[in-house]
């Protein structure tokens, strides 16, 4: 029990220690009038997912594959799905609106990424209960 305790510490010091890092490094681009990049942005996703994922988990894995802990995950894998679809849409829309685009499909990547969305949860749903049948 002592090392998953030590094992928690030194996670939460390291990954705070990173975000800690990355926000005083973007505070001093901004200061010096650089603009942030693709690698910051996804420099600040990994943070926060990997922040959020280990304050749901942790180090324990057997919360993560016990039953209430796969009923969270299905739970929420479903709900993001949910929401990753509405915003799609929703990005979808405004950028037809902002860039007045009335006689084409608008963005074209967001457009194939929104009728991926809307494809992918009713294709898994299938092939997983063929599985189960």
């Amino acid at each position: 029990m002592k090392n998953v305790q030590r094992n928690y510490i030194l996670g939460i010091v390291v990954l705070l220690s990173f975000a800690f890092f990355l926000i005083t490094m973007y505070i001093t681009d901004f200061k010096n009038g650089y603009s942030i990049g693709v690698t910051g942005v996804i420099g600040i996703v990994v943070v926060l997912t990997s922040v959020f994922q280990f304050a749901t988990w942790g180090f324990d894995r057997k919360v993560q594959k016990d039953e209430m802990g796969k009923k969270v995950a299905t739970i929420s894998a479903k709900t993001s799905y949910h929401i990753l679809t509405i915003s799609l849409f929703v990005l979808w829309v405004a950028d037809r609106i902002i860039f007045v685009r009335r006689n084409d499909f608008g963005n074209i990547s967001l457009f194939a990424a929104i009728c991926l969305s809307l494809v992918i949860f009713p294709i898994v749903q299938f092939f997983l209960a063929r599985r189960y049948k």
